[in-house]
């Protein structure tokens, strides 16, 4: 996708169920994962690819609900049915990430989607990308 090129936001609706569901869930959940989850509600620029991580589809944006070590949650007003995603978040800094995460699941929460992922690949780095290992 280049610069100039302008998703839609996902809707207010959404953006909100986001800010909300992450709070509960950071907040009542004992952590019993790999790596801990930290809240992170950013809009997301997602583009489903294939097994080499070529684009299928059209790109879409959703939103972050938290973050860890080892993958990403994002919540979309559709349901995913890719096996890989590429993600490109904007960092704190204003710099820019690109993962590919596998998805792990995908489940309708309310009227929206919870999509869980691991990462399996970093693109930012020089040429090509760099497989992440397990």
């Amino acid at each position: 996708m280049d610069d100039g090129d302008r998703l839609h936001s996902p809707p207010t609706e959404l953006v909100n169920f986001v800010h909300r569901l992450a709070d509960e869930t950071l907040r009542d959940h004992l952590e019993e994962r790999r790596f801990p989850r930290y809240k992170l509600t950013v809009e997301v620029w997602v583009q489903p690819v294939n097994d080499d991580f070529e684009p299928l589809g059209e790109p879409f944006t959703a939103i972050s609900r938290d973050i860890s070590a080892g993958g990403i949650g994002i919540m979309h007003t559709r349901a995913v049915r890719d096996k890989h995603l590429w993600l490109r978040l904007v960092t704190l800094g204003g710099g820019t990430m690109n993962v590919v995460v596998e998805v792990l699941r995908c489940r309708s929460v309310g009227m929206f989607y919870d999509i869980g992922a691991k990462f399996v690949a970093k693109l930012d780095e020089a040429a090509g990308f760099e497989v992440l290992k397990p």
